[in-house]
């Protein structure tokens, strides 16, 4: 039986033992057409998995009220909220329900809880960011403790995998940078 959290990629491969614990944690919010489920620069609070209707996410430039980018348009089974579930970094773009649907809700607080019971899981979530990171396009890790990224032998904790989020994140704004120049 398939869960909507057995489709994330850093999920991926884990027990079904450990997705019901995941499931366990979760909750569905139902929202209205045209509702934020979260504003740019929100504290983020968890991973949302679309389970029916339409996400669009954009950004805002500059000032309040500025002109508004849309960066993606998600489908069912498309989620947001990944990093911010692990890094507890402000949200980085706007989420709008572009039509009545719903959610499946992973909280930052009780995922983190998760992870210290279930070491597995935070295995595979450091799994999947250090293979985030080696898939970046020009990356260059000069550090001497790149080889640890390289070969997934990052200590699986929740301050390494904020460090990892945190180079994902930087190379994303590097790169938002160069595009808008």
């Amino acid at each position: 039986m398939s869960t909507p959290i057995d489709e994330i990629p850093f999920f991926k491969g884990l027990s079904a033992q450990d997705l019901v614990s995941i499931m366990g944690i979760t909750r569905t919010i139902h929202f209205e057409k045209d509702t934020n489920i979260f504003n740019q620069d929100d504290p983020s609070n968890g991973l949302y998995v679309l389970l029916k209707g339409k996400l669009q996410i954009y950004i805002r430039s500059g000032h309040i009220g500025g002109t508004a980018k849309v960066v993606a348009t998600l489908a069912p089974g498309q989620y947001v909220g990944e990093f911010g579930l692990i890094d507890g970094e402000n949200r980085s773009a706007s989420v709008k329900m572009m039509e009545e649907g719903e959610v499946l809700f992973l909280p930052s607080l009780a995922f983190g809880s998760i992870m210290d019971k279930h070491p597995q899981i935070a295995d595979a979530v450091c799994g999947f960011l250090c293979d985030r990171i080696m898939s970046l396009p020009k990356l260059k890790l000069t550090s001497g403790k790149a080889v640890l990224i390289r070969e997934k032998r990052v200590k699986p904790d929740l301050q390494n995998m904020k460090t990892l989020c945190q180079i994902v994140r930087e190379f994303n704004r590097q790169t938002a940078v160069k595009e808008k120049g």
